[in-house]
């Protein structure tokens, strides 16, 4: 975590994108694989830090990041996450912190905590990096979706230099139609070679719901290209009784979809050895100071 969502007031608090997929709880914890994964693999549960920075504020920003970035390793606490910078929509941080239950965010939190008790210096830098940086903080938890998701097991974050984030907000009691149109976008899409794979999450806390989340990992922004050839063939494969129905779904059911792209950067990110040793060259480079890489913004 990037800093606890359980701690007392008094420390950093910090903002997550998340959403929720109310009516179909029960039918989502029974479907969700329980399968081993690698440590690269989305998660059960993310929780979304979003930051909004104030103008001119980056390199402070990062700066600063950087410094706590580096405590969190020389204390070694056990509290992780992947930070991201905007490259399209408002100038932004986006980072992730990964559980597979409920009980792992937890622990983090746990851990941070005694951390900044024996180091309150850390918890201090902390809140100054948000006081003097950020202009809005949101904080959500979301969980994975299988059954709308699509080839998620080939997903590996471990791997992603970008990740294209699309925000679902659907009206309240349209989520079967958006599960429905979900799952047939997936269908046609598995008649088209080289199709992306994207994994699905709806919001547990932290956000207006039902909403959800589609992440797509990226390498290169190159990957946006190669994800537009299979549309058409995709809708074509489907057919236009399907095609009709996914525009009508898209008229009653949902209120809104924006999609953004952010840009990883390594050097302010803290991840767990497992996770770092599947890229170490990437995640843990020998080069210039976290505030020297910069996002295309």
């Amino acid at each position: 975590m990037k800093t606890s969502r359980f701690l007392p007031a008094g420390t950093a608090n910090i903002a997550v994108l998340a959403f929720c997929f109310l009516p179909h709880a029960l039918i989502r914890a029974q479907e969700n694989s329980a399968s081993a994964h690698s440590a690269g693999s989305p998660p059960r549960y993310i929780n979304v830090v979003h930051e909004r920075l104030k103008p001119g504020r980056d390199a402070a920003y990062d700066g600063m990041l950087s410094n706590i970035r580096d405590d969190y390793e020389r204390f070694n606490i056990p509290a992780y996450w992947i930070e991201m910078k905007s490259i399209t929509g408002p100038d932004e941080s986006f980072s992730l912190n990964f559980g597979d239950s409920f009980g792992d965010l937890e622990k983090m939190g746990a851990g941070m905590a005694a951390a900044v008790t024996a180091h309150p210096e850390l918890a201090g830098l902390q809140d100054r990096q948000l006081a003097e940086n950020t202009s809005s903080v949101t904080n959500l938890i979301a969980e994975r979706v299988d059954p709308l998701s699509f080839h998620a097991g080939s997903i590996n974050f471990a791997k992603m230099r970008m990740l294209q984030v699309t925000v679902f907000h659907i009206r309240p009691g349209h989520e079967g139609e958006f599960a429905e149109a979900a799952k047939s976008i997936a269908s046609a899409y598995e008649k088209v070679a080289g199709s992306p794979a994207w994994v699905i999450y709806a919001v547990h806390s932290g956000a207006p719901v039902p909403c959800y989340l589609m992440l797509t990992a990226l390498s290169s922004l190159k990957d946006e290209d190669d994800a537009a050839a299979p549309r058409a063939p995709a809708m074509e494969a489907a057919g236009p009784a399907v095609e009709r129905r996914l525009q009508e779904i898209a008229r009653s059911a949902y209120d809104s979809i924006e999609t953004n792209i952010y840009v990883v950067n390594p050097l302010l990110s803290h991840m767990p050895s497992d996770f770092t040793a599947e890229d170490p060259a990437y995640w843990m480079p020998k080069t210039a100071p976290a505030s020297e890489v910069k996002s295309s913004r």
